[in-house]
């Protein structure tokens, strides 16, 4: 049953999720694309230095105004769950490379900045999806003292700790910006960030045990890709990234602002 249960996750499970992953992604941009309303503006005509200075301030100024006025939210939020946290977790574990790269091999361009387990070795040991074990050589040198899947995976587990305290204690409250949504997906990321701890660690004793914690890994990741995009954690990708992008358009270059 757990052989049964890995095998599923590894080579059904998770290829269909990101599939399921960019139509909903997809769906989210031709909703908004079709849905728009453009609005009525003056154009003004600015010089190139200002439609500079008016990107860098466009993607900085909700950062400085959470410094500011919500510490906790930078420290949680931004530098422990995203900067150094879920990011590099995510897309330059060694591990993560190595099966991603077998799923879609131009992603093995990211492989000199593949990161290790931990930072006892200077070398990434890995198995790639073929149960063939390799090495390569890191590129980090002593920064893998912080740039080690465990350092990282500790980041991780404290910005998501602090955003499940935080959407429970806004629920109880009767925060209305608090979805039901925000109470399972943030659940549903620390157990991937757990199950893939375990797992790597070995920390439970037996074959069988292994292969089932790393299949329920597989499996969660499968399921947060299929929701994310209809969650508020898409922000991170859509209302930052893209929505960033759109305001400077919408209000530096088209309106001068």
């Amino acid at each position: 049953m757990t052989a049964e249960l890995l095998e599923f996750a590894l080579w059904y499970i998770f290829p269909a999720a990101i599939f399921i992953f960019i139509a909903g992604a997809t769906y989210r941009l031709l909703r908004y694309v079709f849905l728009f309303r453009r609005g009525v503006y003056v154009h003004r005509k600015t010089s190139a230095g200002h439609k500079v200075s008016g990107l860098i301030w466009t993607f900085l100024r909700s950062s400085v105004f959470s410094v500011k006025w919500n510490a906790p939210e930078v420290v949680g939020g931004l530098i422990a769950l995203h900067v150094l946290g879920l990011i590099l977790l995510v897309f330059l574990l060694a591990h993560h490379v190595a099966y991603l790269s077998y799923l879609f091999p131009p992603y093995g361009i990211l492989w000199p900045l593949a990161l290790p387990i931990n930072p006892i070795s200077s070398y990434l040991a890995y198995t790639t999806p073929q149960s063939v074990v390799a090495e390569a050589g890191s590129i980090w040198g002593p920064l893998t003292i912080i740039l080690n899947g465990d350092v990282l995976t500790a980041m991780a587990l404290i910005g998501i700790t602090y955003k499940m305290v935080e959407k429970v204690y806004h629920k109880l409250r009767g925060t209305p910006h608090v979805r039901w949504g925000d109470l399972i997906i943030w659940p549903l990321l620390f157990t991937i960030v757990i199950t893939g701890l375990l797992a790597t660690h070995h920390v439970f004793p037996g074959i069988e045990t292994y292969r089932l914690i790393l299949g329920l890994h597989i499996a969660s990741a499968a399921l947060f890709l299929v929701l994310m995009p209809f969650t508020k954690l898409f922000h991170f990708v859509w209302n930052f990234w893209y929505g960033k992008l759109h305001e400077w358009y919408d209000l530096v270059v088209k309106r001068g602002a």
